[in-house]
């Protein structure tokens, strides 16, 4: 039967998770040294493809390594869920083009859409993770959207703040028209492509038939331009061409092509303030300084013509040239890419469209001197695909400037695979690293913290809720008072709106808002509002008598509405949320805010009258004191809404008995704090923009600024937004993150001062198709990985990225060198194991020492093989230790040892016994479904004991059941390895190796015995070791090894076949076609058979001449020739019977 390797892992799986393999391999390390991994958060509103097997293989091994290796791993899943990529997909599902249609759609409903498709292939990503055996803590997630979260960054944010490194600037910032959004340096690296579009050489006119010659590949910049850039330091050409005088680079001369003549040279100094005529006529107001030409060091020889347009509003380099010369921004282009009014021609026309028209335009004004096309990598929006503009606007910034030397000198101190990468892709980038454009005028994801004064413009940075409760919300003075105890709180009776029965107030309860009153004549009340339910009224009524106040009555001050236990004890009530369940108080009270009893009102409707009263109190008035008369329970919901507390903190509220007692008096000071509809607190928007408070310097309203903060941020600030240890030893993910998370880390760990955020990353090549193509949708070649998985087992997937290439190298996939790797290394793997199930001997063996040379040179190659893996792997070199170990499994022991250990297989048993399970701890991290397999499987049958090698003392007699995954990496002994032996048993191979190829070569088969093989120049060791010589023999198939250094080749075999060694060939041949039979019929080695044979007069006389020794080789209890044999037969015919 075949052997199926996914339905084998569908089966360790289930075995992980009952056993909690994964939660024991951390609880039992809990007292040891931790492994700090970080798990790069993806985003679940896509689904998980092939590169991401390929990220999460390689953060698995080394996880299940370095656990093996004793340490504590923590591995803690993560998701991001904020920025472009979710509201993009958002955008497509609600048919919305741009922002003006999310604004009409509604932002808050825009953003619930947004957290709800976050999750959408949640499920995909889990099961994918768990399928190949990456163990993840996916029930503990850090969730990049929670309040906490957002907290967190806010906090850093604030240090940052503190640190003087956050400003709001006016800077030419690459934007995405389509998106309405500036982007980051590290966001625009992730989107170049490269591009052919026209270029144009335009003339500038300075005089009747002379011009300035100048080269442009942006066309719909030229409305804007405001100056020409020259060097000062170039020679400059005027040359004659047609009726044309031209000016340019004298080095540029080429562009010109031939028919010109050279005027006259000019030095670029002398070029600096002469002035031209505007391309296209435009206004400018009379007080601007008219386009001149400047100088600018940035301007080479390296294309064009050596004149530079400038464009001050579209170009980093222009704005900063233009600061310096005093040049206007010229911004005609409005926040769409589309141009504004004041350019006639194009108002309204996407700008890259309007190129074409620009140019026509030129050409009919005799102003374009050639077109032609160039390529050229241009910056893309990195999630929308459209054309980013360089574009002059407001926006806030990270000085990475400061930190420019310590991010150089973080960088330095981590250990990057592959290597080249701190020096280059990476390193090259943090040369010239970028202050970090932070702010995105967006919806969905995490608010910039910065409130600013409308009136002084005084700036706040809010680092957490605390801090938002500290600000000063309100002018007004409120004071909360319940009503005086009543015959409802005598007889503990529920009673709401509409009151069946009318419960006045008690004396006692008369007595305690009199004494109340006291209080309030000091506090000059102007307002009183109040419940108009009877108590509440009553005690309304007693305050304002005594204040001398009118009293407005509110609906929405009641008691909370309790439906049809309205009138019944207070007890039954409760009953209805519990329903015979044990449920805590946290459980009950959450009941509660959802669900509301028949014909009532939950919690959160409560929460939301009581929250929408106050606030429209503070828009009302200003600078009050206001009495609000009420409930119990309204006002604890109160309390929490404007304290901004948790479940477990109004829980203990109550539980503690600190909720407003019968007449008792207390100041409520106003917090607006944000809430969504479900009177959630949510930091996001539209709720937060509501968040208004009093200035600190003037009293002034404080609003907050618009923008968002860069997605990358809130990935970037995870190992401080978690609870996660600094630095992690271990990260790992594509190599698009080298401009991407792996910086963003490194950025806000350098901005906090507490240096490299991790000590080693392994960055892993992109995986494309296998003609070398990126997989898409639209080209079809996009690979399932569950398809690949189900198809050929997860350790044959894993295995093949450890092994195709470097990880770093790209990956051309092709599914068949999946099924290569099944068959090469997963097979050959199992089928050694096969091979010692059912083979090994019954009972236990009791040989405690092998001599046998291929016994001890195995036992020393796996103890080297040991060191190699291990040395690799603690250098984060995947690639050759898995090379190794499979070299090892294929070469050394299927191909070699248990090959020359068939016939002895009960005296080598043992040795393999411990070889298989070593191995099964050395291959566990890489493909950990097999390993677990092999080592459960040889477990389960009772075990040899130990050999005289210093292998791990196993239990002996009894059955053991705990997984590989929970065992120790296994350590090399030094004492075994025996590199003399390793090197002697090379040459041995390496002369079989030679003498087959002589075999192959004359069309031998080796089972066709020959007469001898001649070696030259033999090691010593080599001549006068039996054991080794006897390999050469056996393995050759030769009768005689003799040795002549006179031969010219290192080796000669005597192919000449005798008419003895062409009879034992024959009988070899049997032998082997008979044991091929046994093995298709599924026969175990101890099963007795009876075998018919028929062939040739010769062939058969051959075969009952050697009867006996067949009927040993192949275990028969009977070999008789068929009834009818075929007398003409040419070949062997063979049959078998089990007996």
């Amino acid at each position: 039967m075949e052997l199926k390797f996914p339905e084998l892992e569908h089966k360790i799986l289930e075995f992980w998770k009952k056993d909690k393999t994964f939660e024991k391999s951390i609880k039992q390390r809990a007292k040891a040294r931790d492994f700090v991994f970080y798990e790069g958060p993806p985003t679940a509103n896509g689904k998980p493809g092939l590169h991401h097997v390929l990220a999460r293989s390689y953060k698995d091994i080394i996880c299940r390594y370095k656990t093996m290796r004793g340490f504590r791993v923590l591995r803690k899943a993560g998701w991001d869920t904020h920025g472009l990529p979710v509201e993009l997909e958002i955008e497509k599902k609600l048919g919305l083009k741009n922002k003006k249609d999310i604004e009409k759609y509604g932002i808050a409903e825009f953003n619930k859409k947004c957290r709800e498709s976050v999750w959408q292939y949640k499920d995909e990503w889990e099961k994918l993770t768990t399928r190949i055996g990456f163990w993840l803590d996916m029930e503990n997630p850090y969730i990049t959207y929670e309040n906490s979260y957002i907290e967190s960054l806010w906090h850093i944010i604030k240090q940052i703040h503190q640190k003087g490194l956050l400003y709001k600037g006016h800077k030419v910032v690459p934007y995405c028209p389509r998106c309405g959004t500036a982007l980051s340096s590290h966001e625009v690296a992730q989107g170049y492509k490269a591009v052919k579009e026209n270029s144009i050489f335009v003339k500038f006119k300075i005089q009747p038939d002379t011009y300035l010659l100048v080269w442009t590949t942006t066309p719909w910049t030229l409305p804007a331009n405001a100056a020409i850039a020259v060097n000062p330091k170039f020679v400059y050409a005027k040359v004659k061409f047609g009726v044309d005088n031209l000016i340019l680079a004298k080095e540029r001369l080429s562009v010109l092509g031939e028919g010109y003549q050279v005027i006259e040279e000019l030095k670029g100094q002398d070029l600096i303030g002469l002035e031209y005529e505007r391309l296209f006529g435009e206004v400018r107001p009379p007080q601007e300084v008219g386009p001149r030409v400047i100088a600018g060091d940035f301007v080479s020889l390296d294309e064009g013509t050596g004149l530079v347009h400038i464009a001050p509003a579209f170009g980093v380099d222009d704005m900063q040239v233009g600061k310096k010369n005093n040049l206007p921004v010229i911004l005609n282009v409005d926040e769409e890419g589309k141009f504004k009014p004041e350019v006639k021609q194009w108002a309204g026309i996407f700008v890259k469209d309007a190129d074409p028209l620009i140019i026509k335009n030129l050409k009919e004004k005799n102003l374009l001197f050639k077109e032609e096309l160039h390529e050229h990598d241009y910056p893309f929006c990195w999630r929308c695909s459209s054309p980013l503009l360089y574009y002059a606007k407001e926006s806030w910034f990270i000085n990475m400037q400061k930190g420019k030397k310590d991010l150089i000198q973080n960088s330095q101190k981590i250990n990057w695979v592959p290597a080249y990468l701190k020096e280059g892709r990476f390193g090259e980038w943090l040369k010239e690293v970028k202050d970090w454009a932070f702010s995105r005028e967006r919806y969905w994801g995490t608010p910039l913290p910065v409130w600013q004064c409308k009136k002084c413009q005084h700036q706040a940075v809010i680092g957490s809720r605390q801090d938002l409760l500290n600000q000063k919300f309100s002018n007004n003075k409120y004071f909360i008072l319940r009503h005086g105890e009543s015959v409802v709180n005598v007889k503990k009776l529920a009673n709401c709106w509409p009151e069946k029965i009318h419960y006045p107030l008690t004396e006692k309860g008369k007595r305690q808002i009199r004494g109340a009153v006291q209080k309030l004549k000091k506090e000059k009340i102007d307002l009183i509002f109040s419940s108009d339910l009877l108590r509440t009224k009553q005690t309304a009524e007693i305050v304002g008598q005594e204040l001398g106040s009118k009293i407005n009555f509110d609906e929405r001050l009641r008691d909370v509405n309790i439906g049809i236990f309205n009138g019944k004890p207070l007890g039954k009530t409760g009953e209805f949320w519990n329903k015979g369940e044990n449920l805590t108080p946290l459980e009950h009270y959450s009941k509660r805010f959802q669900t509301a009893p028949p014909e009532g009102e939950n919690y959160v409707e409560l929460e939301k009258r009581m929250f929408g009263f106050i606030k429209e109190m503070d828009q009302k008035y200003q600078g009050k004191n206001i009495l609000i008369v009420s409930h119990k329970r309204p006002f604890t919901l109160l309390e929490k809404v404007v304290l901004g507390y948790d479940m477990e903190k109004f829980v203990e509220t109550i539980l503690k008995e600190k909720e407003i007692k019968t007449g008792e008096l207390r100041k409520l000071e106003f917090k607006n704090l944000p809430y969504n509809e479900k009177m959630e607190l949510d930091f996001h928007r539209p709720y937060i923009d509501e968040v208004r408070f009093r200035c600190s310097q003037c009293a002034g309203l404080m609003e907050r600024a618009p923008e968002l903060i860069d997605v990358w941020f809130d990935s970037g600030s995870m190992p401080f937004a978690t609870v996660a240890q600094f630095p992690a030893d271990y990260i790992c993910e594509g190599i698009d993150q080298t401009r991407g998370w792996f910086y963003t880390l490194l950025a806000v760990a350098t901005l906090l001062g507490k240096g490299a955020p991790y000590k080693n990353v392994i960055s892993l090549g992109h995986v494309l198709d296998e003609k070398g193509e990126k997989m898409s949708k639209s080209k079809g070649n996009v690979v399932d990985p569950q398809y690949i998985i189900e198809k050929y087992g997860s350790d044959a997937v894993r295995w093949y990225f450890y092994t195709v290439n470097q990880p770093g190298d790209v990956k051309l996939f092709a599914e068949k060198d999946v099924g290569g790797n099944l068959k090469k290394f997963i097979m050959t793997y199992w089928n050694c194991f096969a091979f010692y199930q059912t083979y090994q001997s019954k009972g236990v063996v009791r040989r405690r020492t092998s001599n046998n040379i291929l016994d001890k040179w195995i036992v020393s190659r796996l103890n080297e093989l040991i060191n190699e893996v291990t040395k690799r792997l603690d250098q984060y070199d995947v690639t050759p230790a898995a090379r190794a170990i499979e070299a090892f499994i294929i070469n050394d022991l299927s191909l070699w040892y248990i090959r020359r250990s068939r016939k002895r297989f009960e005296e080598a048993s043992s040795t393999l016994y411990f070889v298989l399970l070593t191995l099964s701890k050395l291959t566990a991290p890489f493909v950990p479904f097999l390993s677990e397999e092999i080592r459960q499987g040889i477990q389960s049958k009772y075990l040899p004991r130990v050999l005289r090698f210093k292998y791990p003392r196993e239990v002996v007699k009894f059955k053991i059941k705990n997984s590989v995954h929970l065992k120790d990496w296994p350590k090399a002994d030094k004492k075994l390895v025996d590199k003399k032996l390793n090197q002697e048993m090379e040459k041995v191979r390496g002369i079989v190796s030679l003498a087959l190829a002589e075999r192959a070569k004359a069309g031998i088969k080796v089972r066709q015995p020959l007469a001898s093989l001649k070696i030259r120049n033999p090691q010593a060791e080599i001549r006068n070791n039996k054991e080794l010589l006897n390999l050469i023999q056996e393995e050759v198939n030769v009768k005689e090894i003799v040795f002549d250094s006179k031969i010219k080749k290192e080796i000669e075999l005597n192919t000449k076949i005798t008419p003895e060694l062409k009879e034992e060939g024959m009988v070899r041949d049997a032998i082997r076609q008979i044991q091929d039979m046994r093995k298709q019929a599924g026969l175990k080695p101890a099963d007795k058979i009876s075998i018919e044979y028929s062939g040739t007069p010769e062939l058969n006389e051959v075969l009952m001449k050697n009867k006996n020794f067949i009927l040993q080789e192949t275990k028969a209890k009977d070999f008789h020739l068929a009834s009818k044999p075929k007398v003409d037969q040419e070949s062997l015919g063979l049959s078998i019977k089990k007996l």
